[in-house]
């Protein structure tokens, strides 16, 4: 879920603008008409007398204190915590700690949590997903991963397990590395759910299945939706620092992610992601005939800060529907892409029209209360 440096990158400069309509400078995102939003109710009236929805809204926590303070203000909106601050290394171990201690408030506020491990290398020379410890987990220790994950969960009071595992073609075979991750996912599965624990697991959005996506192949959904209890589909990172300019998560990308994988997985077991954050691409920097994009990424809360710098062009992209802008600084030409009330509101009308079980969200800390309200 953190910033994703993807295998493969874009050779197109600039994104398709044929779509998109400029806005007057400065104008305030509310210009942009709102969209209506229908959720499926459960029916079960919740402590205050109303009805409670019975999508599951599944939230990361990156162990800072904004994160912390996000879950406390928001923890109404939360059903399942992620406490992604786990990682496997190289000798089958896993590091991290819930320094912060957001399982007790977590606990307090009636929010189920889930200790996330992933693959995520911090090492300076890294600082990605790392196929390497990916392969050391799956291959090399899985049984001392397994039973170090189990007791992680049950040792530091967690409700179950959020694999986040990415870069998973580590060798020369890609369906060799589909395979074993399929069969790490059934063993923990069955270790969890033996102590009454859960899964969840995280898994790329893709529109196919195809060995040539290296990035998102090595992951069976449909064997994979059978062993967890939840599949956390990440459908953000459609563009990114690796790539052009463009959409976040379009919602006709979303869309069409969304169908694949609902090939594979039952609705009951499919969370959409839902990225509280944007991407602003410096052009004057960028270099596209080597491939080379400079991007960097931004949180939902610093959005308004760039919306009101001088001469800031809005843009909207009817085949996305996504919102983005353009300014200038110190002779930079910067194009942003984003998401806003009215992105996030369309992303959630798939929730009534695939019946799924909810959504999650990257992360907490990027966003605000408005981002809440559209989810509601």
């Amino acid at each position: 879920m953190r910033t994703i440096r993807r295998l493969f990158s874009s050779a197109i400069l600039l994104a398709g603008l044929a779509n998109c309509t400029f806005l007057t400078a400065n104008d305030p995102a509310d210009n942009i008409s709102s969209v209506s939003t229908s959720l499926r109710s459960s029916g079960l009236p919740a402590e205050d007398g109303k009805e409670s929805s019975s999508l599951i809204a599944l939230a990361y926590y990156t162990g800072d204190r904004a994160s912390y303070d996000s879950f406390a203000m928001f923890s109404d909106h939360i059903h399942y915590l992620a406490v992604d601050v786990f990682g496997v290394q190289m000798d089958g171990s896993i590091s991290g700690a819930d320094d912060l201690d957001v399982v007790s408030l977590a606990h307090s506020r009636a929010v189920q949590v889930f200790a996330c491990v992933s693959n995520y290398n911090n090492d300076a020379a890294v600082e990605d997903f790392d196929p390497a410890l990916a392969q050391a987990a799956i291959l090399t220790h899985r049984s001392r991963v397994i039973e170090n994950m189990v007791a992680l969960a049950e040792q530091g009071g967690f409700d179950g397990v959020n694999v986040d595992f990415e870069g998973l073609a580590y060798s020369s075979d890609i369906d060799d590395d589909r395979a074993a991750f399929t069969a790490f996912i059934r063993e923990l599965a069955q270790a969890l759910h033996a102590r009454g624990l859960q899964l969840i697991v995280s898994v790329p959005a893709a529109t196919s299945s195809s060995p040539e996506n290296t990035w998102a192949y090595p992951f069976d959904l449909a064997a994979l939706g059978q062993a967890a209890d939840l599949i956390q589909l990440m459908t953000y990172d459609q563009h990114g620092s690796w790539s052009a300019p463009g959409a976040v998560a379009g919602v006709d990308w979303v869309g069409e992610s969304l169908r694949y994988a609902l090939s594979q997985v039952a609705a009951d077991k499919l969370l959409i992601g839902l990225p509280a954050y944007g991407y602003d691409w410096d052009l004057s920097a960028s270099n596209v005939a080597e491939g080379s994009f400079a991007a960097a990424d931004i949180s939902w809360n610093e959005v308004p800060a760039l919306l009101d710098k001088p001469y800031v062009q809005q843009g909207w992209d009817e085949t996305s529907f996504s919102p983005f802008l353009t300014y200038t600084e110190n002779g930079h030409t910067h194009e942003v892409w984003y998401e806003n009330a009215d992105s996030i509101r369309r992303k959630m009308e798939w929730m009534k029209e695939y019946d799924l079980a909810g959504f999650s969200v990257w992360a907490l800390g990027k966003e605000d209360a408005n981002f809440w309200k559209a989810t509601e």
